[in-house]
């Protein structure tokens, strides 16, 4: 189990590297993954709303309102990704629970661990399922994901947003797409 101060430096570290040196952050993203088991997950999600603080590096000016936030979010759940399937219970009661702005996310691992044939289709139809019951704005933060997504392996749109019958996930894709 890694300790928490090692963790509240790597966080804030590797979210420092998407600003700069974004060519380096998934390599060392992976390598800290590499560092952590099943058991240090509780960890990872307690510091999902942490206050970390900013490498002195980082140019906060490019960071907006909620941008350290954000950063440091994706890039514990990039870590989670690399842990693997023993995540895959905290992802469903993130993703499937209470409203909270991450949830995108978590659907966002869910949908990649199907995509990389680690879990099976079911989990998309429990995505589609739990649909129903969140907020606008999880929709809209998904569909964000599934676009960029398909954007990277066109499999995503027949596979994963083809299959989902929810209709306020598929008015927010062609609200982005209409955007922009």
């Amino acid at each position: 189990m890694m300790d928490n101060t090692v963790i509240d430096r790597a966080i804030p570290h590797l979210a420092g590297l998407m600003f700069t040196s974004p060519d380096k952050f998934f390599d060392q993203t992976k390598a800290v993954a590499g560092q952590l088991a099943s058991k240090d997950l509780p960890l990872l999600r307690s510091r999902l709303h942490a206050d970390l603080p900013v490498p002195e590096n980082v140019d906060q000016s490019q960071l907006g309102l909620t941008g350290w936030l954000s950063a440091c979010q994706y890039t514990i759940f990039e870590v989670i990704y690399h842990i693997g399937l023993p995540a895959v219970p905290m992802l469903k009661e993130i993703a499937f629970g209470e409203y909270d702005w991450i949830q995108a996310n978590a659907l966002d691992l869910l949908t990649r661990f199907y995509m990389d044939g680690k879990l099976p289709i079911e989990i998309i139809d429990e995505i589609d399922a739990h649909l129903a019951d969140m907020r606008y704005e999880s929709h809209l933060y998904y569909a964000q994901h599934l676009i960029a997504l398909r954007r990277k392996d066109q499999r995503y749109d027949k596979q994963v947003i083809q299959r989902i019958k929810n209709q306020d996930l598929h008015e927010a894709i062609a609200e982005i797409m209409e955007a922009g």
